[in-house]
């Protein structure tokens, strides 16, 4: 079921190498004697290995299990240089921009100042996606004069390691598979790292090298949902149990030390069970003309079966080149992949749950 045409963006992204420059994260330090410590504390994953380089996915949540926001836990560019001295220890947290007030106002409220102080920075953050992700960082590196202290591509899902990049130090991080192939690249344009503009150059042309080009933010929303990827805003939120969206094995250690809303988290796993469950959603291409219409949609089971009745909200939905219309939504636990619902605002519109990502069916 083939969708319209695809950007030139997209087409690299999926085919050799495309470039999100200064794609919309905020990132936060946090420092001091127990900044480890704190962050481990309210983090749902294990932060432990974060300082000798291996980020970690994680919720920060509320104390009824709900989702304040979800980042990364990151160690500073610079690590391995920095790893043997006896300082204050600095932690990276890298959240989606519009989930930036969320985490300040969390940590505002539960990190005691005698241990650690966080800060907004002026890092910058540049995704490379795509099976030559690798070879357009190396091409950038060898043009800018930058080095690596491991090469990107001996590096573990979500493993960091520094970049020197004249006298100052830059982070570089494996993506998940689930985010999409590829290294995002953490700079930091207060210092002495160089400017945004330059850099963003700088790795255009590296890409272009490449046979990559830049994309878009539109590209990336029909990339994410096609791995099924939910993000802040849509299918992460206040009023999501973190277990709703099914990302526990990146996100949640049922083995680690107490966080803010283990104990509902703890409930659920061992004892219970949520209510709701993130799915895929396709339909026919005539179907509907704009997919964006379907967001914010309620879902019910068809009219003229049984107890039709609603049981789910559409929370994304796009026209994938690849897969033809794709959405995410929330849809009760009963409801199971291969069930045909329809929306309450578009009768006669069929709706398909399926499992996700999309890309490996």
């Amino acid at each position: 079921m083939p969708g319209g045409s695809a950007s030139e963006g997209y087409r690299a992204a999926v085919q050799r190498v495309g470039l999100f420059s200064n794609v919309r994260r905020g990132v936060v330090a946090v420092s001091g004697s127990g900044a480890l410590q704190v962050v481990g504390g309210l983090a749902s994953n294990d932060v432990k290995d974060v300082p000798s380089g291996r980020g970690v996915y994680s919720f920060l949540l509320d104390r009824r299990g709900r989702v304040v926001v979800d980042l990364r836990v990151l160690p500073v560019a610079g690590f391995e240089r920095d790893a043997g001295d006896a300082g204050a220890e600095t932690l990276w947290l890298d959240t989606p921009g519009d989930a930036l007030p969320h985490l300040m106002n969390h940590l505002r409220k539960y990190v005691p100042p005698m241990l650690a102080g966080h800060r907004v920075t002026d890092v910058a953050v540049h995704a490379l996606i795509g099976p030559r992700a690798a070879e357009a960082l190396g091409r950038w590196a060898a043009a800018a004069g930058a080095s690596f202290a491991r090469q990107p591509d001996e590096l573990a899902p979500l493993e960091a390691t520094t970049v020197r990049l004249g006298g100052a130090a830059a982070l570089a991080v494996r993506r998940e598979e689930i985010e999409g192939a590829g290294f995002d690249l953490y700079v930091d344009h207060c210092g002495e790292a160089g400017d945004a503009e330059p850099l963003s150059r700088q790795l255009e042309d590296a890409v272009t090298r490449a046979r990559g080009a830049a994309a878009v933010r539109g590209d990336w929303e029909i990339l994410r949902l096609e791995q099924g990827l939910p993000v802040f805003g849509s299918e992460l939120g206040a009023e999501r149990l973190a277990q709703e969206a099914g990302q526990d094995d990146r996100a949640i250690s049922f083995a680690k030390g107490c966080f803010t809303g283990q104990e509902v988290v703890a409930r659920i796993h061992y004892r219970g069970r949520v209510n709701r469950h993130l799915r895929g959603l396709r339909w026919a291409p005539d179907a509907l003309y704009q997919a964006r219409d379907l967001v914010g949609a309620t879902l019910r089971t068809p009219t003229g079966t049984d107890r039709a009745r609603p049981v789910g909200l559409v929370t994304s939905a796009v026209r994938s080149p690849r897969f033809g219309p794709i959405g995410l939504g929330y849809v009760r636990r009963e409801i199971a992949p291969g069930a045909v619902l329809e929306s309450m605002d578009h009768p006669g519109v069929a709706l398909h749950v399926t499992d996700v990502p999309f890309t490996h069916k």
